[in-house]
């Protein structure tokens, strides 16, 4: 036993010596070489790094200088390339899209593996992530959510409009509540149709929010809303300790004294009003929402892209639609009363003065019926203030966390997921770099097109 003990010593002190590490391996497995990795965990690139990659999972992560590949019959060298992990979008809507499938190929080859869409019929999506991973679509995992709305809501043509075979309000992904609801039974379904979160709409108050935060923890959901759930503020949001608060432009109505009671009445009566031009992002009111975030871990989405001039949200967009089959023809009167540089100016603003005071920032491009990529995201982002570095942990790291997938998903570190994109160029000395995708990697797998 000594003998045995003492060889194993020899062994060891053998291969440190010689500064190589030897390793074996009981499944599929592949080496990317040369790489420099940009780490979002730490804010830095690394060098000449070696990613062992077994079974679609990071096996280990080393100098590539000190391990030998002679046991390896793929490698990958990844010399001049830059390696960032599987891109993430926090907001998309694949419902409505026509194209779908071929919107989801294009996303998996753009580097997007994972998505959070935030509102449809479930037992789409259920069928798409099947599809997905059978292999038999090409596309990003989706992570999907239950719309929960109080009674004004159901005036709204989507909650008939997603959940047909269901009387409006009770289809356990689209889903009416009051105070007489039996919260409990509501969160359970929604987790039985396979959501991660409940994504809170319109017309709920503060302490229907609360409790329904409450029990969807309990449940292990997680709890998404718009950064204004009408007639709830987003502090109210905030103290109710959702997870994740959307849109950079309800942020304004913190300043609301008389809240509207529903997202209809705000957009078509409410938002109009709203300074956007003058309204100061750190006036005392928001510093107290953003130490409020920072301190129960609230993530903020902007949704730059929904109100980049040139991109305009679904709002505006929508009277170009065919209107026999728009669900949300009847807000399209508000698109011009609303000042779209003003709109933009107050999103790039409230996300500064938000980054600026810790809050963690996510990125989502809220993309409808015409894809936004997320990279376009990512380059708003710096726009806003953040480092490139930041902006880049916006899309793969804090969506993670946003989605609740962190410890297997968002960086590149042993033991997570091989989601990775390989890049030409260097994004933390070019942010446009973003777009110069070699090839993606998904649960190992490599995804490159031909040109």
């Amino acid at each position: 036993m000594k003998k045995t003990i003492a060889t194993i010593a020899l062994l060891l002190f053998t291969t440190i010596f010689n500064g190589v590490i030897s390793q074996t391996s009981s499944g599929e497995s592949f080496a990317i070489t040369n790489a420099t990795i940009i780490d979002v965990e730490r804010s830095q690139q690394i060098e000449n790094r070696t990613i062992l990659i077994e079974n679609g999972i990071i096996k280990s992560i080393l100098h590539s200088d000190s391990v030998s590949l002679e046991w390896i019959e793929r490698i990958i060298d990844a010399n001049g390339s830059y390696i960032i992990p599987g891109l993430i979008d926090s907001h998309v809507h694949l419902f409505r899209p026509k194209n779908r499938n071929d919107i989801l190929s294009e996303l998996l080859y753009s580097g997007v593996t994972a998505v959070r869409d935030m509102g449809g019929d479930a037992r789409m999506y259920q069928s798409l992530n099947q599809e997905i991973s059978k292999g038999n679509l090409m596309g990003p995992d989706i992570y999907y959510s239950a719309n929960v709305f109080g009674p004004t809501f159901l005036k709204d043509p989507r909650t008939k409009f997603a959940a047909l075979g269901f009387e409006p309000g009770s289809a356990p992904w689209m889903r009416l509540i009051t105070e007489e609801t039996d919260l409990t039974r509501v969160v359970i379904d929604a987790k039985e149709a396979g959501v991660t979160g409940l994504k809170v709409y319109s017309n709920v108050n503060p302490e229907l929010l609360l409790k329904l935060s409450e029990i969807a923890r309990e449940n292990g959901l997680k709890m998404w809303s718009h950064s204004s759930v009408f007639p709830s503020r987003p502090s109210d949001a905030v103290k109710a300790q959702v997870d994740v608060l959307s849109h950079s432009v309800g942020m304004i109505f913190e300043l609301e004294e008389n809240m509207p009671a529903s997202f209809n009445e705000a957009i078509r009566e409410s938002v109009p009003l709203q300074d956007f031009k003058n309204t100061d992002a750190t006036a005392s009111e928001f510093l107290s929402l953003f130490e409020g975030m920072k301190s129960r871990n609230v993530i903020f989405e902007p949704t730059l892209s929904a109100w980049e001039m040139q991109e305009r949200s679904e709002v505006a967009i929508i009277s170009s639609e065919n209107q026999k089959e728009n669900p949300t023809k009847h807000l399209s009167g508000a698109a011009g009363r609303l000042d779209p540089k003003a709109l933009n100016d107050w999103a790039y603003r409230i996300t500064k003065a938000a980054y600026q005071n810790g809050v963690t920032i996510a990125a989502g491009t809220d993309f409808s019926l015409s894809i936004k990529w997320v990279q376009d995201e990512i380059i708003l982002l710096t726009k806003s203030g953040l480092s490139n570095i930041d902006a880049i942990k916006a899309a793969t790291l804090n969506n993670a966390k946003a989605i609740g997938i962190e410890h297997t998903h968002g960086s590149i570190a042993i033991g997570k997921t091989a989601n990775l994109v390989v890049l030409s160029g260097n994004p933390l000395e070019n942010i446009e770099h973003i777009r110069t995708v070699v090839s993606v990697f998904k649960n190992g797998k490599e995804y490159k097109k031909t040109q």
